[in-house]
Formats: C-alpha cells, sequence, structure tokens
C-alpha cells in the first residue's frame, strides 16, 4: 500500500524563495484529483508560482483572494465545475480577465467547442504531454499579457502615467452604480493646476510638463488603493474617492493641497491647486455621471473666482456646469 500523498493546496504561491528579479506568473491549478493535482503542482512550479485548489467553489475564494495571472482547470469537479468557474470569473471585476485553459479528460469536440465558445483560453486533453502543457500555458500567458500591456496603454496619460478621461468615463459610471447598489457615499474632486498657461508661456512647455508629472506624484503618493485618479485633460485631475462624503473628501482635498505647495520642484515659485468637491451622500443617489461632475466643476470654478489655491465644496445648488477662467 502506497503512502498517502500530502495535499499541496496553500494559501500562498509555491515556489523558489530566494528573491527574484522579477516576479513570475501566479497560476492556479483546479483539480479534484489528489495525485494529478500534486503531479502538477510538481511540474508547473518551474515556470509559475502555484496555487493549488480541489474544485471550482474553492477556486473562486482563492482567486478574488489572489488574482492569479492564469487559471487550470479540470472540467469535472464537485461543487463548482469548470464551465461554472470560468462563467463566474468572468462575471467578476477582480478576476474578468484572468485566463482559464482546461485540462480534461472530456476531450470530444462538442465538449472542446462549447469550452472556447464559454471564453477559455485553450484546451489540453487529459493526460497531456508536460513540455507540450508548460509551452501552451506560457503562450497562453504571455498573450493575456500583452494584451493587458496594451489595454493599460488606452487608458492610460501617457505624460503623466496616470488614467486617461476614457479610463475615467468607465470608472466613474463603475463607482456610481456601486455607490447606489450599496448606498454608500461617492466623493469626486476635479483639480486644476493653477496658472498653467502662464507657467507655459513663461518657462516653456517643458516647465508646464514638469508641473504636471508633479501633481500626478501628489495623488499617487496620498490617495489610497482604492481611489482612482485620472487626468481630465489639459490642467485639469479628477480623483474618485469611494466610501467617502463632502465632507471627508474636503479633508483630503485641502491635504493634497498643502502637499503640493510643499513638494520640491525645479523651480523656486510653489505649485498651487484648486480643486472643487462633489458627492453622492448614499441617501439621495446622483445615477447621471455629468450631473456630479457639473457640480464638482461649478465648485471649483468658485475656488477659482475666490483666488485659486483653495478648496471648495458643491452646495445644493451646484449642479450645472459654468464656464472658468483659466
Amino acid at each position: 500500500m502506497s503512502n498517502p500523498v500530502e495535499d499541496p493546496t496553500l494559501p500562498t504561491p509555491t515556489g523558489p524563495t530566494t528573491e527574484r528579479a522579477v516576479r513570475r506568473p501566479v497560476l492556479l491549478i483546479v483539480e479534484d484529483d489528489l495525485d494529478t493535482r500534486v503531479a502538477l503542482v510538481e511540474l508547473l512550479s518551474l515556470d509559475f508560482d502555484v496555487l493549488s485548489a480541489t474544485d471550482g467553489a474553492d477556486a473562486v475564494a482563492m482567486s478574488r483572494a489572489h488574482v492569479p495571472d492564469l487559471v487550470l482547470a479540470d472540467l469535472t469537479m464537485p461543487r463548482l465545475g469548470g464551465l461554472g468557474l470560468l462563467e463566474t470569473l468572468r462575471g467578476h471585476p477582480r478576476t474578468a480577465g484572468v485566463p482559464v485553459v482546461f485540462l480534461s479528460g472530456q476531450n470530444d469536440s462538442g465538449t472542446i467547442v462549447d469550452c472556447f465558445r464559454q471564453g477559455a483560453a485553450d484546451f489540453v486533453a487529459k493526460p497531456g504531454r508536460p513540455d507540450e502543457l508548460r509551452v501552451r500555458l506560457k503562450r497562453v500567458w504571455e498573450q493575456a499579457s500583452q494584451l493587458a500591456r496594451l489595454e493599460s496603454l488606452a487608458r492610460t496619460d501617457a505624460l503623466t502615467g496616470l488614467n486617461n478621461f476614457r479610463a475615467l468615463q468607465a470608472k466613474l459610471e463603475e463607482e456610481l452604480a456601486r455607490a447606489a447598489r450599496y448606498g454608500a457615499p461617492l466623493a469626486v474632486l476635479l483639480i486644476d493646476l493653477d496658472h498653467l498657461k502662464m507657467l507655459n508661456d513663461q518657462e516653456g512647455h517643458e516647465a508646464g510638463n514638469a508641473a504636471l508629472e508633479v501633481l500626478a506624484e501628489v495623488l499617487r503618493d496620498e490617495l489610497r488603493e482604492v481611489d482612482f485618479a485620472a487626468r481630465y485633460g489639459g490642467d485639469e485631475f479628477v480623483a474618485l474617492l469611494p466610501h467617502q462624503t463632502a465632507t471627508e473628501a474636503g479633508v483630503v482635498a485641502e491635504r493634497l493641497r498643502i502637499r503640493l505647495g510643499r513638494k520640491p520642484w525645479a523651480l523656486p515659485e510653489p505649485l498651487t491647486m484648486s480643486i472643487g468637491v462633489a458627492a453622492v451622500d448614499g441617501q439621495r443617489q446622483q445615477s447621471d455621471p455629468a450631473a456630479l461632475m457639473a457640480a464638482a466643476d461649478a465648485a471649483l470654478y468658485r475656488a477659482k473666482r475666490l483666488g485659486r489655491d483653495r478648496v471648495e465644496v458643491a452646495t445644493p445648488r451646484d449642479g450645472a456646469h459654468r464656464p472658468r477662467t483659466h
């Protein structure tokens, strides 16, 4: 009688414990057969940091906690099978882009076609040749990484590295929908770098670009991980602050304003910014992104009219777009 094999399912990736200059991709193996799972973990740890789960239900929880770069899954498993796992991962924003490869003994043409129709990245028939499996998984991961890079470039402002206007539009609708669903507040900061045109005219566009980069750095350093910052266009930026009331967001905005003024940069004159704050309060939800931005815009206009380098919070009257001077 053979000795029992230890289950390698772990809460954190396996693999070499030494420091690596480049992070290895994380692979989640989902397989209910213990011997097969152990063999796959041993083989694929050569190329990936490996997580393992015994069925689709465990894999869903693990994926949301760790967000793997790639999933290798059996089709037939207790509780939640491979296709159910694929559908669940694709339906959640944290895991929607994770490619899923199936490794299954059900390799008739109808099953394979159905897997690809539902969004599988690849299909390998069991038992599979070890070298072929390694190569195909690496190919899927490389293709997914390239697609992610291209999508990131399409949503990133080239100068500042922040999100761009296109990304902001999608994120604002998403956060408003979430705020409405959970009755939670959501605040928006509309930020204007003061006197950028004058800086460009007097010191040149290189100085103006440097000022925009400094402001972007302040946003990256000071905002929370759950917040979202984007370049709105020209000298304007937007920050979305989930679970923040207008009053709380006003405190954040004031901190940003002070930090920018203290931030060293190429010229002796400190940089300043004006900020308009608006929010949905979790009680009377504002579902229209344009109306929320208009309220922040009105508050920003008031901040600039009152002398710039200040924060203004939108009032109930702020809701219509007003022209601004730069």
